[in-house]
């Protein structure tokens, strides 16, 4: 009988506490893969938000963590323009909605000058841009007016105002295809923060470092903070927390899925105790005793990485049916995400497998064939 075909007989020997020790192993990876791939997909959403329109500096009120509680004077725009190597700027205030009838909440609602350079991030799916003088005009995101059943020439309803839908729009960030645009004048009129907005993007010139443009800008406006775009997403609160709750879970899931495999093989080794006596008999020295348990150990965890990277995609799948989700979680997982699985199977077999290996490979062989 060959080595590998060995390993195969002892796993499929036992099959319900493979096939158990599997599921657990998977739903584990399957939480790890899921909330890495959510975290990573949050960042790419905020990074295409910048990217797709050259945007290179965030600028918002010094100590604020978040833009939706930074709070600006709209002028601080014209002065930021006549800093040397700025070559655009526009002003932005962005807040919550919730459309509670299609069970939405914290629908990001974005204030920007029409033609500004905000906007040019956006392809028009029906309808068209809003413009200068558009009063009680939106539009939405793709998602969005998917999620409220929403076309071109509708009427929408946003705290408490009755808008028409002049446009359904596409952009390369979930979060802004899960949003909605109004004028800059008409979402400050209804929030009360007239001449406010919550931040301002810039666009630096060809061949201009952002990061010495945004100490310039510090320099010269007090109580602003300018922070290149790929930093202000990378220090993103919620962002953080993603990677946090990812980082535990996964920790948690190393902790718990070692332990269950470690039984697994611990159950395993001492029910062979005289078959890996004969084996030790009949000349089968340590390391191959060794081997042939870690290479049970690692067939389990990669089963389990397996059935955590089906899990995963499923799971993601199946947020999708979530209406508020639809608009913030990218359903398909980067190729990242399935190394991790991989990778954590692959660890707990490891951690799993190893005590229990060497614990076998210590039997004497008169001892171990008078185990009953």
């Amino acid at each position: 009988m060959g080595f590998f075909t060995f390993i195969a007989r002892n796993i499929l020997g036992r099959p319900t506490r493979t096939v158990l020790t599997v599921v657990g192993l998977g739903v584990g990876i399957a939480a790890v893969m899921m909330l890495t791939g959510i975290s990573r997909g949050f960042e790419r959403a905020m990074t295409a938000i910048y990217e797709a329109r050259g945007i290179d500096l965030i600028v918002v009120r010094a100590g604020i963590s978040d833009q939706l509680s930074s709070n600006l004077d709209e002028r601080l725009g014209e002065t930021i323009r006549g800093v040397p190597g700025v070559e655009a700027v526009a002003p932005s205030l962005m807040d919550a909605v919730s459309f509670e009838e299609a069970d939405l909440a914290s629908v990001l609602a974005n204030g920007w000058e029409p033609g500004g350079l905000l906007m040019q991030g956006l392809r028009i799916l029906d309808g068209r841009m809003l413009q200068e003088g558009d009063a009680r005009r939106v539009m939405l995101g793709r998602v969005l007016a998917l999620n409220l059943g929403k076309k071109v020439g509708d009427a929408v309803n946003i705290a408490g105002e009755e808008f028409e839908v002049v446009g359904v729009y596409e952009s390369e960030s979930l979060f802004e295809n899960g949003g909605l645009v109004v004028p800059l004048r008409e979402l400050q009129r209804m929030m009360g923060r007239e001449g406010m907005v919550t931040g301002l993007v810039v666009a630096a010139g060809p061949g201009v470092d952002p990061k010495s443009l945004g100490e310039t800008i510090e320099s010269r406006v007090q109580g602003v903070a300018a922070v290149p775009a790929r930093d202000y997403v990378q220090s993103n609160v919620q962002l953080r927390l993603a990677r946090s709750m990812a980082g535990a879970t996964t920790a948690v899931a190393l902790v718990l899925g070692s332990v269950g495999l470690l039984n697994t093989m611990a159950m395993a080794v001492f029910e062979r105790t005289g078959e890996i006596g004969l084996l030790r008999a009949l000349g089968w020295k340590r390391r191959r005793v060794i081997a042939l348990l870690m290479g049970e150990a690692a067939a389990i965890g990669l089963l389990g990485a397996v059935a955590g990277c089906v899990l995963a995609v499923a799971g993601m799948r199946a947020l999708m049916l979530w209406p508020t989700a639809r608009g913030f979680i990218d359903p398909n997982l980067a190729p990242a995400a399935f190394g991790i699985g991989l990778g954590m199977g692959a660890l707990l077999g490891v951690l799993g497998g190893l005590y229990p290996a060497f614990r076998a490979s210590r039997l004497e062989p008169t001892e171990a064939l008078r185990h009953d």
